[in-house]
């Protein structure tokens, strides 16, 4: 627990700089993933997608840098750590598996670590840390040419009795979810995807917070904003992406 902890405090020191330049974001590395390895994905895009994260992974030895950082390990399995839910003590890790990859369907699985203290982001709220495991699954469906589907959600495991009424709420904060984003390409060219919108509408049954929103890719750059109505802080959510990769 404490060396998965160690890793998210390195991680976010590596990526200081790019978060003081006030891009307060949550990052999907979804289009990097795509763009940087069309060569092996059969439908790229797959790899954009609103809030959720892709079923896609980077390829082998791919750095990806942003307010998240991810590695490929292998062709079909990721490791990462949102920088910006680190910022606000909402420490994280996530191996991800890539299972299926064709040109109408794809899917992914996932196991998340989060480690939190409920006065991290309330003073009012008890000083209770939880530490959880988040494991569940990715899909990506195409309707239309140009058209996907993306259906994921995850369980929330942890022995500590958890406190879910009465104290306030964080949109950073994760519970067992679902979410469902839908995304058009509307101007593909060649074998590139182009400019891609995105939306997507989002709950938390741990915490009963709802959000939706909507983003845009443009090539190599990601921005949106998604939206917790009844979270009590941190209700807003941007979305701004497109960070450094580097193969190693």
């Amino acid at each position: 627990m404490m060396k998965t902890q160690k890793l998210s405090l390195n991680l976010l020191a590596l990526c200081l700089t790019y978060l003081l330049s006030g891009s307060l974001a949550s990052v999907s590395l979804c289009a990097e993933a795509a763009e940087e390895a069309r060569s092996r994905i059969d439908n790229p895009l797959f790899g954009y997608t609103h809030l959720l994260q892709s079923p896609l992974t980077l390829p082998a030895g791919r750095l990806a840098l942003g307010t998240s950082v991810a590695l490929g390990v292998t062709d079909f399995l990721q490791v990462s750590t949102d920088i910006l839910r680190d910022a606000y003590s909402v420490f994280n890790a996530q191996a991800k598996l890539m299972l299926v990859n064709s040109e109408s369907f794809a899917l992914g699985a996932f196991v998340g670590f989060e480690s939190y203290n409920y006065n991290s982001f309330d003073a009012n709220n008890p000083d209770l840390r939880v530490n959880s495991w988040l494991p569940g699954i990715i899909a990506a469906i195409e309707v239309i040419p140009d058209v996907a589907l993306f259906l994921g959600g995850n369980l929330n495991y942890t022995s500590t009795q958890l406190i879910t009424s009465g104290i306030s709420t964080s949109g950073y904060v994760q519970g067992a979810s679902a979410e469902s984003d839908i995304s058009w390409a509307y101007n593909p060219h060649r074998n590139r995807i182009g400019n891609v919108l995105s939306a997507g509408v989002s709950y938390d049954f741990t915490y009963q917070i709802y959000g939706v929103g909507v983003s845009h890719h443009f090539p190599g750059f990601h921005v949106g904003i998604h939206y917790y109505p009844n979270a009590t802080q941190y209700r807003v959510q941007p979305i701004i992406s497109g960070g450094a990769a580097v193969d190693l």
